[in-house]
Parts: structure tokens; C-alpha cells; sequence
């Protein structure tokens, strides 16, 4: 049966842990990027009707007739 009793090794093994947790614990916490993007970028505006893209505008049509 194993004792109750700590040993140097698992003790110096724990305290390294925990210093190696809290470390990167503390630069994720400071950190000012952003890991995961909890709200996905709006996709982008339609920029074409469904029937095609937009087309040129018409030639003006002339209301006064030409008499010859």
C-alpha cells in the first residue's frame, strides 16, 4: 500500500503544474486577441438582383417628332 506521505519529486512536480496553469492562464486573460470568434462577420450585401447584374440605363427616348 502506497504511504501518505508527499515526496519531494511530486511535490515540486505539483507546484510546477500549477505554475505552468496560472502562466498560461494569466497571458490568455491579458491577451487582447481573440481566440474564437463568438459572432461570425455578416455576410456581404447583395450586390445583383436575381434576375442579373444591374445594366447600363436606356437611352432617353425623344417626345417630339420630326416633321419632313
Amino acid at each position: 500500500m502506497p504511504s501518505a506521505r508527499f515526496t519531494r519529486a511530486s511535490v515540486l512536480r505539483a507546484a510546477a503544474v500549477a505554475l505552468v496553469t496560472a502562466t498560461v492562464t494569466l497571458a490568455a486573460a491579458c491577451s487582447d486577441e481573440d481566440t474564437v470568434d463568438t459572432i461570425p462577420p455578416p455576410w456581404p450585401t447583395r450586390t445583383t438582383t436575381p434576375d442579373g447584374p444591374p445594366q447600363p440605363p436606356a437611352a432617353p427616348t425623344s417626345t417630339v417628332t420630326s416633321t419632313t
